[in-house]
């Protein structure tokens, strides 16, 4: 699975949008959902005028808080794997 690191946009130095999840960095990554799934999403998203993928932050990191990362200390360690 690729996955694309981006930075924040210029100007938006809270980093809260209604075009982006809330971090100050994002990556990019390909999911496949059931079609019914997709369409759900893409009318709360239109609902709530809100991008699909601040949506989907919202759910998995709702859903994935019970997991705690360990701490990174060494910015090499983030480049293996």
């Amino acid at each position: 699975m690729g996955q694309k690191t981006t930075k924040q946009r210029p100007g938006n130095e809270t980093g809260q949008s209604h075009d982006s999840p809330a971090s100050a960095a994002t990556v990019k990554v390909t999911l496949h959902l059931a079609v019914e799934t997709a369409q759900r999403l893409g009318v709360e998203s239109a609902m709530r005028r809100i991008s699909q993928s601040a949506i989907a932050e919202e759910v998995l990191a709702a859903y994935l808080s019970r997991w705690q990362l360990p701490d990174v200390t060494d910015p090499k360690r983030l480049e293996a794997g």
